[in-house]
């Protein structure tokens, strides 16, 4: 991820859908990230449905989507699982990053 995108904080899709209509009316590229410890009070599967849904209906933004899953590698897995292309961890799970790149994701460094 380039340094220069704006890292905009999403809790629901009115949040989503507001920071992709800035990005497309500025021409960024933003990284969105969920808040700590997003997939265990979201879960899994709403998680990956806001990012296909941002996918679908902002198909010309270019964005990135990192979903927080804390410190817990199941819902790390759950939400890989689910479809969601990065996810976070803190502390990093070396063997969630390894099973992330065998499923076509990444574990990634939470934004500040």
């Amino acid at each position: 991820m380039a340094a220069d995108r704006p890292v905009t904080l999403v809790r629901d899709w009115r949040d989503t859908a507001a920071a992709l209509l800035k990005a497309r009316s500025d021409g960024t590229t933003p990284t969105l990230v969920t808040p700590e410890d997003a997939a265990a009070f979201y879960g899994a599967g709403y998680l990956a449905d806001l990012q296909e849904r941002a996918r679908k209906e902002f198909a010309d933004v270019d964005f990135t989507l990192i979903v927080d899953c804390g410190d817990a590698p199941g819902y790390a897995l759950a939400c890989l699982r689910a479809g969601v292309k990065r996810i976070s961890m803190n502390p990093p799970n070396d063997k969630i990053a390894d099973i992330a790149r065998q499923m076509g994701a990444e574990l990634v460094r939470r934004p500040t």
